[in-house]
Formats: C-alpha cells, structure tokens, sequence
C-alpha cells in the first residue's frame, strides 16, 4: 500500500498493572490481583519519498491509513504467526533535519486486549502456522478434535485460557449420541454438562459461557458451567455420552 514506506523494526512492551491494598498502622501493602494492561508496540519506519511533494502526499496516506479509528491487525516478519489487534497512539513524520525530505519515523501502537494471538485458532493450527517463541515443542503434535473419553489438550498459550473471569475466546464444538454430555478438566475442576439427550447430526456449541443448538439459544439445558485451559496440557475427561466428537477452537494467547 506504501512502496515509499519501509518497515525497520519493531517491539512490544507488556504492562503488568498490580493492585495493592493498604492497611492503618501495618507497613507495606498486602497484594490483591494483577492484570495486563493495554499492550504496547512501537513500530519504527523509514520514508523514502522522491520529492518534498511526494513526502507531502506520503505523509496524507500514512495518516489516512492510521486514522480512521479502526483496530489495526498488525504482523511482523519476526513473530509472523502472531497477530496483534491495535489503535496508533500520536505520532509526527518529519526529516532527519531541516530541509531533508526522507528519514525514520515511529509510530506506537495500543493493543486494547493486552494480547498478542496466533494467526490460526487451535483446531487450524498446523506445522506451517507455527514459529519460534510459541511455546510449541518439536515432538510434540497435539490433536484438538477428540473422541475418546480420557484425552489431554495442550495450552501453548502465555496464559490460561479462561473464559469466565478473562472473558477469553474458547468454544468447544460437540457433537454426541446419549442421553447427556459431560466434559470435566481434570488439571482445574472446570466442569460442562449438557442434560439432554440430542441426535449426532445435531451440532452443539459451547461458546465461552453460552450453549446453542443449531444455532439456537440452549443454555437453559445445562449447568451452566464452562471449561478453563491451564497453560500447557490439560487432563480432559468426557462421560454420558456414548459416543462424541469434541473440538476444542481457540486462538493461542501471548503477551509478547
């Protein structure tokens, strides 16, 4: 989109914002809970336009493109199977002095999530869309679409994926034969039931914390409880049903 814009570098700062709480006469704080902040990338450009009209120009293009209050999905050629999803903080272009019409600009980017997310969600992920620093090892291939009834999913994850506290995206897509459906993490105690029994064309999704069947709202069926991934594997166990088909469908979560 920008030829005349080239992109040198770039990196991430994580905010980790901890919260204390004060107590009369008793030294220091005693800590409650921590949280990520926005996340922060500073991207750093060069412009290389032919004229002191063409910087003109290039800068009205740079601008437009950052500016119409949209999030921005951001990748790099260092981590190019993450994503980032951001807004440009302010930023200005000018020369490397006076009169100079071509030199290096900044621009630093909010990420309202905290996160970074990898490109694919889990039950896409294969060896092409994974890179180093994703916490992946090589002899390990984990599967994220089970029919047995003691499986493990890995988490490679920075993070839990938690969709009750964190409001993280994790949905679990079933499709069983029985009277009910129950899946228990092991590794946390998080536990989903569903009381009825469906048929195994009929598609069940667990969506975070809302249950629809074909499409249609079904809540109301179940406990009401939802499932949590530890970071790394996680020890899963499916019962009721007679026979399943349970995908697990989450992006992987950095915070860097």
């Amino acid at each position: 989109m920008l030829p005349n814009v080239i992109y040198l570098s770039g990196y991430s700062t994580p905010s980790f914002n901890n919260k204390y709480q004060d107590i009369a006469n008793r030294d220091g704080s005693i800590f409650t809970t921590t949280n990520l902040d926005k996340l922060l990338f500073n991207a750093n450009f060069v412009l290389l336009p032919n004229d002191l009209y063409d910087q003109s120009l290039l800068r009205h293009e740079i601008f437009q493109l950052f500016g119409d209050r949209e999030l921005v999905r951001i990748r790099t050629d260092i981590d190019f199977q993450k994503v980032m999803y951001a807004r440009p903080a302010s930023f200005e272009i000018k020369g490397l002095e006076e009169g100079q019409i071509d030199g290096p600009f900044s621009i630093q980017f909010e990420i309202p999530s905290g996160y970074k997310y990898s490109l694919v969600r889990s039950d896409e992920i294969d060896v092409d869309h994974t890179s180093f620093g994703m916490n992946f090892k090589l002899n390990e291939k984990p599967v994220y679409q089970q029919t047995a009834n003691h499986f493990k999913i890995y988490n490679p994850s920075d993070i839990a994926i938690d969709p009750y506290y964190q409001r993280h995206d994790l949905m679990l897509l079933i499709r069983f034969s029985g009277n009910s459906y129950q899946i228990t993490n092991n590794t946390n105690g998080t536990n989903y039931q569903y009381n009825r029994a469906i048929q195994s064309s009929d598609n069940l999704v667990l969506n975070g914390l809302s249950t629809t069947l074909n499409g249609n709202p079904a809540s109301q069926n179940t406990n009401f409880g939802y499932i949590k991934l530890e970071k790394g594997w996680n020890d899963i166990t499916v019962s009721g049903a007679t026979s399943h088909t349970t995908t697990f469908s989450f992006p992987f979560i950095y915070i860097d």
